[in-house]
């Protein structure tokens, strides 16, 4: 259908061929727009040259001990997750490790000048292998040497620091080991210091004269 205002012609067609095309001239330069924020959002970021630098470890809660070399890791009064920023002009070379009571201290990483440092460290927890003779014998122990405490595994047996009772305060430091089986003597208690090692008990035990 055409109309003639003032001996002027439009067709209904055209109208909406011209509104299209003004929606994406105006859409065009929405987006336009949004990039030029998100760009000058970024910008800024980009030139202060931050790097970050996340370091995990299973279990949590491991120390962390870092220095410029293998042979200089300190202390450092941090736990497992941790996360900081670190300017450019700050990053070298640095050497990581964890460590963490009743596991084997981690491998030492040492990464470059990477943008981004994530480091996921995995520790194995230290085995203790208990046995008698004659097995069957109940294990008991206890961070002192008056007060150990009967627990649910006979020998033989191998345990770690997460075969401890949840909440019992141990931190495998100092530990006492003692096992008792029905017609012998109790056995001696033998004490055992925190150890990098793996490490072996065993008890003889002597049977009750009649």
């Amino acid at each position: 259908m055409h109309f003639h205002p003032g001996g002027l012609t439009f067709c209904r067609g055209q109208i909406k061929q011209t509104v299209s095309a003004e929606g994406r001239v105006a859409m065009k330069s929405m987006f336009s727009a949004l990039f030029l924020i998100l760009l000058l959002a970024f910008v800024p970021r980009c030139a202060s040259s931050v790097s970050q630098e996340v370091i995990f470890c299973d279990p949590p809660q491991a120390e962390i001990y870092w220095g410029k070399a293998e042979n200089s890791l300190e202390k450092t009064g941090l736990k497992t997750p941790n996360s900081r920023s670190i300017s450019a002009s700050k990053l070298e070379n640095w050497c990581y490790q964890v460590r963490k009571e009743g596991y084997h201290d981690s491998e030492i990483t040492c990464r470059g000048e990477e943008g981004f440092r994530y480091l996921d460290f995995h520790l194995i927890p230290i085995k203790t292998a208990i046995t008698s003779e004659p097995p069957g014998a109940i294990v008991y122990w206890g961070t002192t040497k008056d007060r150990l405490e009967r627990t649910d595994l006979r020998t033989p047996r191998v345990i770690t620091v997460e075969d401890l009772r949840t909440g019992s305060g141990a931190d495998w430091n100092d530990w006492y080991f003692q096992v008792k089986k029905e017609g012998y003597q109790d056995s001696e208690i033998i004490f055992l210091p925190r150890q990098q090692h793996n490490r072996d008990i065993h008890f003889e035990l002597t049977p009750v004269k009649r």
